[in-house]
């Protein structure tokens, strides 16, 4: 009995110290300090909410890039990631995980033709001899093919993004040019109009006044703003007004030619569109329209003309 009550009495002087230990300050710094030495093994809530395709198919993309390709050359690797920045897919996405995607879509390619030939070659109907040359042409094709996919979405967003800058540069650089004249600061005026307008434009604005409050210099900032976005235009305005801070001219006068000469290239683009439609029109015009004239202009005098003739053949 004396032995069960000894033992209770330490059990439970054990257990209140452990309770005053746990409320102390050195058992919450010892638990944070656990929490940050020791990595976290499973997904977190930020992870899981991430794309599937960021998530699963890029790291898997990466893990074939690398089985298949130890070491690539740094100029095409940098190529990849300039069209990358120019799509605003970097650095969320990477030059090895878009080359680790063109290989999953060639192998994706291949694998299905492969299965397409097969299927063909045992149906009843349209066999196809597996022996036959062309099947090798057939996997080169669908292998390349499977391959420059990744690479055509990609060069597809660059331009589509670099078309919706150069359509809302135009208002930009005008309520630039306004906030400027009316006595707010260049960067000020840039914060400005980057909360008054939407798109590709306004994420570059925000990314160079990021930089600029991250200690990056000014005009350095703004030359990558240019060279970001490969937009001849916003490379134009930029180096003028790099020129300008440089050379401590008037920035509102500058912003004003800028505004100018940006609309002016503007409609000399529409005006070449313009010129280019009818030569772009020529080929719907011959393929598609001309036969369906034909058809219904020509088509009931030979008809009339074969039923004429057709009791003298008899």
């Amino acid at each position: 009995m004396e032995t069960i009550f000894a033992t209770l009495t330490i059990l439970t002087f054990v257990t209140v110290g452990f309770l005053l230990y746990r409320r102390t300050s050195w058992f919450a710094i010892r638990k944070r300090i656990e929490q940050v030495a020791t990595p976290e093994t499973g997904p977190t809530d930020e992870e899981l909410h991430r794309p599937f395709v960021e998530r699963v198919i890029l790291p898997f993309g990466e893990y074939v890039s690398k089985l298949l390709r130890r070491s690539g050359p740094g100029e095409r690797a940098e190529r990849v990631t300039r069209k990358l920045i120019m799509a605003g897919l970097h650095p969320p996405v990477t030059s090895i995980q878009l080359e680790g995607l063109c290989w999953i879509t060639g192998i994706a390619g291949l694998v299905a033709m492969v299965t397409l030939i097969f299927t063909l070659s045992s149906a009843p109907i349209g066999r196809i001899n597996l022996g036959d040359s062309y099947n090798l042409f057939y996997l080169i094709v669908a292998a390349a093919g499977g391959y420059i996919i990744p690479q055509f979405v990609l060069a597809k967003r660059v331009a589509a993004r670099q078309e919706q800058i150069l359509v809302a540069l135009p208002y930009a650089i005008d309520l630039l040019t306004i906030s400027v004249e009316a006595g707010m600061g260049f960067d000020a005026a840039v914060g400005y109009t980057m909360r008054k307008i939407k798109g590709p434009l306004a994420e570059e604005f925000s990314k160079t006044l990021n930089e600029i409050r991250l200690g990056k210099p000014r005009l350095e900032a703004l030359e990558d703003l240019g060279n970001r976005t490969g937009v001849e235009d916003l490379k134009v305005f930029v180096t003028a007004v790099v020129h300008v801070s440089r050379l401590g001219g008037n920035i509102t006068n500058t912003l004003r030619v800028q505004s100018d000469g940006i609309r002016v290239r503007r409609r000399q683009r529409a005006q070449e569109a313009a010129m280019k439609a009818p030569v772009k029109l020529v080929f719907p015009l011959v393929l598609c329209i001309f036969p369906a004239l034909f058809v219904v202009i020509l088509g009931p005098p030979l008809f009339n003309i074969s039923q004429a003739f057709l009791p003298m053949g008899k």
